[in-house]
C-alpha cells in the first residue's frame, strides 16, 4: 500500500486504496474503486491522495466541485487535463483542483486558457504538483482580494498569484501529523 499520513482521516478503507493505486498504476482511469477513491479523497480534502494517484498513472487529472458540492472527476494525458464542466455541474464551481504528476505546480498555457474562460463560473483553482499545491482565487466573487495577480490586464487579471505552498506546509496547515516530524 502506498502511505498516506492520516490514512483514518482520508476517508478510504485499506482495500479501496490499494485497488485505487493499482488501477492508476495500471492506467485504468475509468476503474470504479479509481473514481471512487478520488472523489471520497476529494470530499476530504486530502489533495495529496489525489496528487499520489495522478503520479502513479502518470496522467494529469481533474476534480471540479459544483455550486452543490457535487464532485466531478476527470481523466487527461500525461501533459494536459482541461476544465471541462460535465452536462448538469451547477455553477457557479466551487472549486477546480488537477494535477502536473511529477512536474512544477505553475499554471501553464492549458491552464490559464481554462481559468481565463472560468472567469464567471469559477471561484478557485488549485494545481497539485511539485513541491506542492498551488492556489488561485477568483476576485470576480472576492472583491477584497489584495493579492498579486496572474496578469495586470485581460481576464486573468481577476486571478490571484500565489506561490505553491510546500507539501510539508501544506500538512502542517491541515493539521495532518507526518511520521517523523514535530
Amino acid at each position: 500500500m502506498v502511505e498516506l499520513p492520516e490514512f483514518s482521516n482520508t476517508g478510504l478503507d485499506e482495500a479501496t486504496w490499494d485497488e485505487a493505486c493499482l488501477a492508476a498504476s495500471e492506467r485504468k482511469v475509468a476503474n470504479p474503486q479509481l473514481l471512487s477513491a478520488q472523489e471520497t479523497l476529494a470530499a476530504h480534502s486530502r489533495w495529496d491522495g489525489v496528487y499520489i494517484l495522478s503520479v502513479l498513472a502518470g496522467l494529469e487529472t481533474s476534480v471540479l466541485i459544483d455550486a452543490e458540492d457535487s464532485i466531478y472527476i476527470d481523466w487527461g494525458t500525461a501533459g494536459q487535463v482541461t476544465l471541462q464542466p460535465p452536462l448538469g455541474a451547477k455553477s457557479p464551481f466551487k472549486l477546480w483542483v488537477h494535477t502536473h504528476p511529477d512536474f512544477a505546480a505553475y499554471w501553464s498555457i492549458t491552464d490559464t486558457n481554462s481559468l481565463s474562460l472560468g472567469t464567471m463560473i469559477l471561484e478557485t483553482a488549485m494545481v497539485l504538483g511539485e513541491p506542492g499545491p498551488k492556489f488561485t482565487s477568483n476576485s470576480t466573487f472576492n472583491k477584497q482580494l489584495e493579492a498579486p495577480f496572474i496578469s495586470t490586464e485581460g481576464p486573468l487579471s481577476n486571478w490571484t498569484s500565489e506561490e505553491p505552498t510546500p507539501w510539508h506546509s501544506w500538512y502542517r496547515n491541515n493539521n495532518i501529523a507526518v511520521e517523523g516530524e514535530a
